[in-house]
């Protein structure tokens, strides 16, 4: 007997904006660097958001659509790099932690030594 059945895809697991907070002992360079969109006419759009985070303060950054034209697409969040004052950089890539599905707010808490990577509602 041969079964049919449906095939499934992934998930998508990806975030398009987040809420970035620094929690290690001293102020941060943060650099947020989106996946590469290919546009109309071949070219390539590369954005990325960069910002100075002072110890025990946090930024939101919200979701970007870029224009293709007859319609729009959201940015995907690919890296969240980070300089630290002694000129020591750490970075996290997507697939993210913790990330199952299509995220808007996502967390980031950068620590000492780490970068984490949770969900808005968990901490």
């Amino acid at each position: 007997m041969i079964r049919g059945g449906m095939v499934g895809l992934a998930t998508p697991r990806i975030v398009h904006g987040c809420t970035t907070r620094n929690e290690s002992n001293g102020s941060v360079y943060v650099r947020i660097l989106y996946e590469p969109i290919r546009g109309q006419e071949g070219d390539i759009h590369e954005r990325r958001v960069e910002f100075q985070l002072a110890k025990g303060r946090q930024t939101h950054i919200e979701e970007e659509e870029f224009d293709m034209g007859s319609y729009q697409i959201r940015e995907a969040i690919r890296t969240v790099e980070v300089t630290r004052a002694n000129g020591q950089i750490q970075e996290i890539n997507a697939p993210f932690d913790n990330v199952n599905a299509i995220e808007l707010d996502w967390l980031f808490i950068i620590e000492d030594r780490n970068i984490r990577s949770l969900e808005r509602s968990s901490r």
